[in-house]
């Protein structure tokens, strides 16, 4: 169990630790050989996207075999997207996703929590298994057998039995609708968008709670399902292992910090957009790849549908799964479209890749709609 740890370790300022300050962290909970371990020996990489992590490596000992691990990874957690107000009742806290990622690793579908700390500092953090992997690409999906294992995974992660409280899925919606209201016509936005010579107009002025009301009550009236969803669903929170065993999925999934309950049609869908976006690239936030085709999608949905059924003793049909994540494909972009004008509202900001993401994901919504021929509010 994902117990909080004090450690006797004070981050400074930067909250960059030290080598020593990582040994001393990892010894608290890997106690056998970590502890010895000359700090200035390790090797130690330090990145910064939501949240900060690292890796460590150790060197491997001169006679004998190691009897913990020579790697590790460390998550320490900052101020997130999770923290965005509307939000905040609906997330679960640092201390609830330690422990969803405790149950999830134990259940051998992902990496095993060797501790979840807390420094002198305040910060929270968590240091899990190392996995030999790496983040999923737009061409990864293409490979009917990594898309099957993301089908599968998405299927058993939703229908997952954790200590969490189940809440409805309603209040996620009305958190999310009013905050679209809020940001509706706002004229910080589009000045924001004309200084750097990216018009954000258009979608600033486009009624998106409305239309987004009008979604929900579409996925609900023809039966969609719940279950604990991950929401951001981009394929860096996606792993693809490097030397998967035979029978074994090719895919890890990461990255809980805002899992709840929602329509399992939301990751569907949104795993099926996020094909077209990579959100961290410095030269454009649009991949140069094709979307996911029909059959790609379909593939998919029946995959999905069979682990689901396997699970839950369901009789679900691929058709069904398809024609929830044709809905859930909206909702996830409307997530990304609040989270995003929250930024730029909070930030300033006016970084022209993120406005011209932000106008394709816009883009992305107003075709899906019209194809599903909704009505406009």
């Amino acid at each position: 169990m994902a117990t909080l740890t004090p450690v006797s370790v004070t981050l400074p300022e930067d909250k960059v630790p030290t080598k020593k300050m990582v040994r001393d962290i990892i010894g608290t909970f890997l106690t056998r050989e970590w502890p010895s371990v000359d700090p200035e020996t390790l090797t130690m990489s330090y990145h910064i996207f939501t949240n900060a992590h690292c890796h460590v490596e150790r060197l491997k000992p001169s006679t004998g075999t190691p009897v913990e691990p020579l790697k590790v990874f460390i998550k320490f957690h900052r101020e997130t997207g999770a923290d965005i107000e509307i939000f905040k009742h609906l997330a679960p806290s640092k201390h609830e996703e330690a422990l969803l990622c405790d149950e999830y690793g134990r259940s051998g579908l992902g990496a095993k929590v060797y501790g979840f700390f807390k420094t002198q500092d305040g910060t929270l953090g968590r240091i899990d298994e190392f996995l030999d992997a790496r983040n999923m690409e737009p061409e990864d999906v293409e490979d009917a057998v990594i898309r099957a294992d993301v089908a599968k995974g998405l299927a058993m992660f939703h229908a997952m039995e954790t200590s969490l409280e189940k809440k409805a899925v309603e209040p996620f919606y009305e958190a999310v609708i009013n905050g679209l209201k809020k940001y509706h016509k706002m004229d910080k936005l589009k000045a924001l968008g004309k200084e750097v010579g990216v018009s954000v107009d258009n979608l600033v002025d486009y009624h998106f709670g409305a239309r987004l009301r009008k979604v929900v009550d579409k996925l609900e009236s023809i039966g969609g399902k719940a279950g604990w969803c991950i929401h951001d669903i981009q394929f860096m929170n996606v792993l693809v292992k490097n030397d998967s065993k035979e029978g074994e999925s090719k895919v890890v999934l990461i990255d809980f910090e805002f899992v709840m309950q929602n329509y399992r049609a939301f990751d569907i869908g949104g795993h099926f957009m996020q094909k077209m976006f990579k959100w961290f690239d410095e030269e454009s936030k649009i991949a140069n790849c094709k979307k996911y085709t029909e059959e790609e999608k379909r593939h998919f949905c029946e995959e999905y549908a069979r682990q689901w059924n396997k699970l839950t003793g369901d009789s679900d049909t691929g058709d069904q799964v398809f024609l929830e994540s044709e809905y859930g494909y909206m909702l996830a972009i409307t997530f990304d479209i609040h989270n995003m004008l929250w930024f730029m509202n909070e930030q300033d900001d006016k970084d022209p890749l993120n406005l011209l993401g932000l106008n394709k994901l816009f883009d992305e919504f107003v075709d899906q709609y019209a194809k599903l021929e909704l009505e406009d509010p």
